[in-house]
């Protein structure tokens, strides 16, 4: 199948909506409740540990989001948006509308998604620093 260019104004609706997501995330981006505190009281340090183990699992996921975002205006700016970057079809505009930032299909996500293990083999884990700020992003 051909690649067919999205539209112009498809691609600048979905660039205005992934502008707009990544400074919603920017926003948010934040290591507040990282810091480790001391209690007399082990249930309450368990507590606090746990607390801070959600508040690194957002940030990782908030920063990988942003990350999927921030290529996603790239490849708009490329002239490739809407392609699979793995089999070079086009995304459908069902699936861009739903997810902006997608960069594969439906087919080649599903793959990804089943070879789960695989993929995590192949792109390393985001790690952060004491600071909460991701050591990618240094």
């Amino acid at each position: 199948m051909a690649w067919k260019r999205l539209e112009f104004h498809n691609c600048e609706q979905a660039r205005r909506l992934l502008v707009a997501k990544r400074a919603e995330l920017a926003r948010h981006r934040s290591a507040d409740g990282i810091a480790v505190e001391r209690t007399p009281d082990s249930m309450d340090e368990l507590v606090l540990a746990n607390e801070r183990d959600l508040i690194v699992e957002v940030l990782n996921r908030e920063t990988v989001l942003f990350r999927q975002v921030s290529e996603a205006l790239e490849r708009i700016e490329t002239g490739t948006y809407g392609v699979c970057l793995h089999c070079g079809e086009p995304i459908t505009e069902k699936r861009l509308t739903a997810l902006p930032w997608a960069a594969l299909c439906l087919n080649c996500q599903e793959a990804a998604d089943s070879g789960a293990a695989t993929e995590q083999a192949i792109e390393p884990p985001l790690l952060l620093s004491r600071t909460g700020m991701s050591l990618m992003d240094r």
